[in-house]
């Protein structure tokens, strides 16, 4: 049998078990999608919540049998200290992250002449602050262990085509843009891929108010025709982090059906 076809079936890709896999934002949206299908593939799952501990105990009432050993803890990624706090409690338990899924963000309105200092910062330290606390400390740790890791950002299509009303939201995820490019770079040689799925809209609570209040309008500038759902964002997510995408680093996965085709 040649390469082609052990690839082809070789489901082990898709095997997670032995996997420690660290999700910001797990409680909700494609963050929980992302804990569900991670979990039900054997990997063990950790994941934070920030205010919202019923959700997060249901995310895992729902893996319990898959995932047996995953576990979700309180962290407000924007505060370093309990970022520090949270990633070093976790490894101290599960001795390894093998890979780090940055999901949690924000999404809020506002005309940049409106916009307060408040609400750039908030913006900003939730979103690209936050990122940049996961990713320096589990870099860290992959580098001390010298395992290989895999690290996935979730952009959006604002951070590649800007978003009216939501500059502040456009500027962050399109930083993440470039700090995926530029990590994977810079991380190739310590066997650590970096990539980026960047989705357009969502059917989450967190664009919920803006799909009732528009759907069909919005449903027009989408080819494929539908709003996707988060499992259809976290989907791609387990491909980049499986055997399967072993020589794609640095890439930004559009998964948005179609509504914005950028190269």
């Amino acid at each position: 049998m040649n390469k082609i076809m052990k690839k082809k079936n070789d489901l082990t890709a898709f095997n997670f078990t032995g996997k420690n896999v660290m999700i910001t934002g797990g409680s909700r949206g494609i963050g929980a999608a992302a804990v569900e299908l991670f979990a039900c593939l054997g990997a063990t799952v950790i994941f934070n919540y920030q205010s919202n501990p019923a959700a997060a105990k249901r995310v895992l009432g729902r893996i319990k049998k898959y995932s047996p050993r995953s576990h979700a803890q309180s962290c407000d990624v924007s505060d370093y200290d309990q970022v520090e706090y949270f990633i070093d409690s976790v490894i101290k338990k599960y001795k390894h992250i093998d890979i780090l899924i940055n999901n949690a963000g924000i999404w809020e309105e506002g005309a940049v002449d409106q916009l307060s200092l408040k609400d750039w910062r908030r913006t900003m330290q939730v979103n690209l602050d936050g990122v940049f606390y996961f990713t320096r400390k589990i870099v860290a740790h992959l580098k001390k262990v010298k395992r290989p890791g895999n690290i996935i950002f979730i952009s959006s299509t604002a951070g590649q085509r800007g978003e009216a009303y939501h500059s502040h939201y456009a500027a962050s995820k399109g930083a993440l843009i470039s700090f995926t490019k530029s990590l994977a770079v810079e991380l190739a040689s310590f066997k650590i891929k970096v990539n980026c799925i960047a989705p357009g809209w969502v059917q989450t609570d967190m664009s919920a108010e803006a799909l009732r209040k528009e759907k069909r309008k919005i449903i027009t500038t989408i080819p494929l025709g539908h709003v996707p759902q988060a499992d259809e964002i976290a989907g791609p997510i387990v491909f980049l982090a499986s055997a399967w995408a072993s020589a794609i680093t640095g890439e930004v996965l559009n998964v948005n059906a179609g509504s914005v085709l950028c190269g």
